[in-house]
């Protein structure tokens, strides 16, 4: 029976991704700040740690312990990996982390992975670190200095009806308030990815030992019209869209340009792609079902 480690598997697809483990028949010990209740009592084991600080003394329990695999949820610069490689260093066969869609830069009709190289990526001490710099970074860490095998699933934005971010429950809620959307780009196009598709992709991985990055995400992109299209089917409203060039706050899902990920290389590996309508319509009529019974 694989011993699997999760760091930061209390919230959202983390938290979906340790119950398939679990279901699985895996023995998965969670590691966490301790700063909320760890569910899964009596299921799983729980190690109180800071994982951002190379001198916490959680990582003695981790060290103290041989695991198959490691899950990462919660790397976000190149000082996390580099805290990763010292602490789990020849010990660990293989460690899986989530990256993301904003390690890519530039405008495109659609990501692939060659489109960012961790190989042949070179920091820059001088950049400012924003979420996509940070993931850049990590990746460039792991790929380059690790001696154990990394995976990046590289996700765009994952939604659910337990998304924390509530990033569609803004659009849903502003459909029923009958206020104003905005968007800059009518035509360009984006794509998700369920919470629940990526926690399946993330276990897939994992029994199926895969290396490398893999974009994660619907096999399919729509425009955001289209999107507007969706929303008022799903909540039964007309919606006034504001078109403009103008700066834009408050619309989680605007960009001036396409920002969507291919997956087809996971695709061929044998994970199976969801299409964006069968989950992303039904989802956004739940929540306005939820909403109005509020």
């Amino acid at each position: 029976m694989k011993q699997i480690l999760v760091l930061g598997g209390t919230n959202f697809f983390g938290k979906k991704a340790v119950q398939l483990l679990l279901d699985q028949g895996y023995e998965v010990t969670v590691a966490t700040r301790g700063n909320n209740p760890v569910p899964f009592e009596g299921q799983v084991q729980h190690i109180v740690l800071d994982a951002s600080d190379a001198a916490h003394a959680g990582w003695q329990a981790v060290q103290a312990q041989q695991w198959d695999a490691v899950f990462d949820n919660i790397c976000y610069n190149a000082e996390d990996a580099r805290i990763r490689i010292e602490k789990f260093g020849q010990q660990l066969k293989h460690y899986y982390f989530t990256s993301s869609l904003a390690t890519y830069e530039g405008n495109k009709d659609g990501y692939v992975e060659a489109d960012f190289d961790p190989l042949t990526y070179e920091i820059d001490p001088n950049k400012t670190v924003d979420y996509g710099e940070g993931k850049r970074q990590a990746e460039q860490v792991l790929f380059t200095q690790a001696p154990f095998q990394v995976t990046a699933f590289r996700f765009p934005i994952v939604l659910d009806n337990d998304d924390y971010t509530k990033r569609l429950h803004t659009y849903v809620e502003k459909a029923l308030k009958h206020e104003t959307i905005q968007f800059n780009n009518p035509d360009a196009r984006i794509n998700f990815v369920k919470g629940s598709s990526a926690a399946n992709a993330i276990v897939w991985a994992i029994e199926n030992e895969q290396t490398g990055s893999f974009n994660i995400s619907s096999q399919d992109a729509i425009s955001r019209q289209t999107f507007i299209d969706w929303l008022e089917e799903m909540t039964g409203q007309a919606i006034e869209v504001d078109y403009t060039d103008e700066s834009i706050t408050g619309s989680p899902f605007n960009t001036r340009h396409h920002w969507y990920l291919k997956s087809d290389k996971i695709a061929k590996a044998g994970f199976e792609l969801d299409d964006l309508a069968s989950w992303l319509k039904p989802l956004m009529k739940d929540l306005a079902d939820e909403m109005r019974a509020q």
